[in-house]
């Protein structure tokens, strides 16, 4: 993800006046024709960001489809539909990633929404789920079992999550040695118990 960032041309604005990155700011043009005064960009930001009601009708959406998820297999009226229901779910998350790269940018520039590690997990599972809809064969069940990351997609819905998710990865390697022990601790055991 950083070699991507670092290969993406600099823009002079990358940065906020101060050097630091704002995490909010768009960028100020998008899909190299809609600047940030177009009244039409102007009014998808408005929707995406300001209104408070796009992010929890997209977080509704993703627990809805989570919930979809796991009655899979287990009631026949949604296991018959599946394929429908996928599809509607396909079209909503499409929906949410076209409003925010038309709010955002796609990735040229600072700000964008490619230039986001959560926004390229979204988009990798919007397009696989296309991806898997349109082809034939054998592949198309690898592809569908990217469904799964879908409800991944809440990390970036809800406030400092990212962040939380972010603390928690880097300090797996610290708790690898704790976790050598257990084990140890455990085989220990289970070898006296036997």
């Amino acid at each position: 993800m950083k070699a991507m960032k670092e290969a993406l041309p600099q823009y002079p604005d990358d940065e906020d006046e101060d050097g630091q990155d704002a995490s909010k700011n768009y960028a100020t043009v998008s899909l190299c024709c809609l600047s940030v005064t177009n009244p039409f960009r102007n009014k998808i930001i408005q929707i995406v960001s300001v209104s408070p009601w796009f992010d929890r009708f997209i977080l509704t959406v993703i627990l809805i489809n989570c919930m979809f998820l796991a009655l899979d297999k287990e009631i026949d009226a949604i296991t018959n539909n599946i394929e429908t229901i996928d599809f509607i779910f396909l079209i909503i998350y499409s929906w949410e990633m076209s409003m925010k790269i038309i709010a955002m940018g796609f990735f040229m520039r600072a700000h964008s929404y490619l230039r986001d590690s959560w926004n390229i997990m979204d988009f990798s599972v919007v397009v696989l789920g296309w991806a898997g809809r349109f082809m034939a064969g054998g592949g198309v069940e690898a592809i569908k079992v990217i469904r799964i990351l879908r409800p991944l997609r809440t990390i970036n819905q809800i406030p400092n999550m990212p962040s939380l998710v972010a603390t928690i990865m880097t300090s797996l390697p610290i708790l690898l040695d704790v976790t050598i022990l257990f084990m140890f601790a455990l085989v220990m055991l289970g070898t006296i118990a036997t």
